[in-house]
């Protein structure tokens, strides 16, 4: 069969600061899985913050005044305040300020390590979380006012949101079934290789060697976030990226890792995000797996339906 008409294709690539894995069953599967890759860059440079010209980049740059954005970027910010709602501020996107002083500024592999302690970066207000709940959005021309001071990051979901786009336009141009996988942030639609259902294997190195979960889905969604993965040491000692936004400090009494699963992978990674150093958080729609520093493990939900 002639390679711009087979039924699979995969591509493994690097985007959002991560690997990324697209898998398409369909006609044409290996233009429709470049075309994939090409939305997932895309989504990138309007949404990664260490981007100069992307449209969060311009969007931080003029706080207090109102931005036109494209439809992708608007959405990705409207569901950002959904979520902050949801998680009533256990998930909160206006952190980047704090997160910066405490040293993650730039790419990780290229991090500062002469950053201010953590007290210095607490202690300073023009770097304190100041929640979403006065960001502006007006659906009508796709304009957002961030208030003064306050930045928005799309760590936390951007990745999960990039997955659920581009697997819902690829099922929409004729794909049976696709998955987009970035970094463990993943959204799988349709109909799998096999024609059953998307197996995917949990795997943290940094926790276990061996999957920590083999999930079967049909049609949703699984993100992980960790605390042992993105970790540097500056001035004042030891941090990870997910902070709490009750203190503006790096989860102290959290989990390594929580891993989960719902509907749709924005709110899959909002949700392990929250749940790192909330597991009281009761969150509609997801099933979760805690694993704790000790080795236990927790499953919230109905996590075990999900599993092989």
């Amino acid at each position: 069969m002639a390679a711009d008409t087979a039924l699979v294709a995969e591509r493994r690539f690097r985007a959002m600061g991560t690997d990324a894995h697209v898998v398409i069953n369909g006609p044409d599967a290996e233009a429709a899985a470049d075309t994939a890759v090409a939305r997932v860059v895309d989504l990138e440079r309007r949404w990664s913050r260490f981007l100069e010209h992307s449209e969060i980049s311009r969007l931080n740059a003029t706080s207090g005044q109102p931005v036109v954005v494209s439809v992708d970027t608007f959405g990705l910010i409207e569901k950002a305040v959904f979520a902050w709602q949801l998680t009533s501020g256990a998930f909160d996107p206006t952190m980047l300020s704090t997160l910066e002083a405490l040293g993650y500024d730039r790419t990780f592999a290229s991090i500062d390590r002469s950053a201010p302690d953590v007290d210095t970066a607490r202690r300073s207000p023009q770097v304190r979380a100041m929640g979403a709940a006065d960001i502006v959005l007006d659906r009508s021309n796709n304009t957002v006012v961030l208030p003064l001071g306050v930045r928005f990051d799309p760590g936390g979901i951007g990745k999960g949101a990039a997955a659920d786009l581009v697997t819902g336009e690829l099922v929409a141009a004729g794909a049976w079934g696709a998955m987009v996988n970035l970094g463990g942030d993943l959204r799988v639609r349709g109909v799998p290789p096999d024609g059953l259902e998307w197996v995917i294997s949990v795997r943290e190195p940094a926790v276990q060697s061996a999957p920590l979960a083999t999930l079967r889905l049909q049609d949703g969604a699984v993100a992980t976030s960790t605390t042992l993965r993105r970790r540097w040491s500056t001035t004042g000692g030891e941090h990870h990226h997910l902070l709490d936004p009750r203190t503006s400090l790096p989860h102290k009494e959290a989990a390594d890792l929580v891993t989960v699963v719902a509907g749709e992978a924005w709110w899959a990674e909002v949700c392990a995000t929250a749940l790192i150093g909330h597991g009281d958080l009761d969150l509609p729609g997801q099933s979760a797996l805690r694993v704790h520093a000790d080795g236990r493990r927790e499953h919230v939900g109905m996590f075990e339906r999900h599993t092989v």
